[in-house]
C-alpha cells in the first residue's frame, strides 16, 4: 500500500509556479492584441465613416467650406468649417447662410441672405441680397444666382483642421500613419511556446 501512495502524481509549488509563469508571459500578448483590436476597429470606423460621408456628398451635393475670414461671426468665425448643400435657387429662404461667387471676380463669399427677388423673365434666377452677420451694413453688389450652397451645419475651429490636412506634408504623414498602423494591427503575433 505504501508503494502506491508514493506513485500518485505530486503537486507541488513548481507546478504552480510554471503556470503563473505563463500567464505573465501571455499578458503582454494579449494586451498587444487588445491594442491590436482598437487600432482595426478605429480605422474601420474612419472608412465607414469616409464611405458614408462620399456617398453622402454625392448623393446629395454636399461639401465642405472653410471659413477665412471673420464676416459671419458670432455664428461663424474664422477658421469655421461647414457642410454646405448645392441647392436650387426656387429653395432658397431669406435667413439663408449662401455661398455664392462674386459677379466681378468669382471669388466665392458666404453670408447670409436678407433680401431676395425673383428675377424679372427668369424664374429660376433670384437676386440675393447678402449680409455678413458681423457687418454693419449688406454687401454692395447684388448676386444674380439660380443656385447656391446653402449652409446647412458649421463648427467652430474645425476649418483649421481641413486646411491643414490638405497640405501636401499633412497628406503624407496621415497616408504614412494609417499604413504603418495597418501594418502594425495586421501583424502577426510572435508564439511564445514553454519548452
Amino acid at each position: 500500500m505504501h508503494s502506491i501512495t508514493t506513485a500518485a502524481p505530486r503537486r507541488g509549488p513548481v507546478h504552480h509556479a510554471r503556470t503563473r509563469g505563463a500567464s505573465h508571459r501571455a499578458a503582454p500578448e494579449a494586451r498587444t492584441g487588445t491594442a491590436k483590436d482598437a487600432v482595426l476597429t478605429v480605422l474601420g470606423l474612419i472608412g465607414i465613416v469616409s464611405v458614408l460621408w462620399l456617398v453622402a456628398a454625392g448623393a446629395f451635393h454636399l461639401s465642405v467650406i472653410v471659413f477665412v475670414t471673420g464676416s459671419m461671426t458670432p455664428t461663424l468665425p474664422t477658421g469655421s468649417a461647414a457642410i454646405v448643400q448645392q441647392v436650387e435657387a426656387s429653395e432658397l429662404r431669406i435667413g439663408d447662410v449662401v455661398t455664392v461667387p462674386k459677379p466681378d471676380s468669382g471669388i466665392p463669399v458666404t453670408h447670409r441672405i436678407v433680401d431676395m427677388a425673383v428675377v424679372e423673365g427668369s424664374p429660376d434666377e433670384r437676386a440675393l441680397t447678402l449680409k455678413g452677420d458681423a457687418n454693419d451694413i449688406v454687401d454692395p453688389v447684388t448676386y444674380t444666382v439660380t443656385g447656391a450652397q446653402r449652409v446647412i451645419a458649421g463648427a467652430p475651429g474645425l476649418g483649421w483642421l481641413v486646411i491643414g490636412a490638405k497640405t501636401p506634408v499633412a497628406m503624407v504623414a496621415i497616408t504614412l500613419a494609417v499604413a504603418l498602423a495597418i501594418a502594425w494591427a495586421l501583424w502577426p503575433s510572435r508564439q511564445r511556446t514553454d519548452s
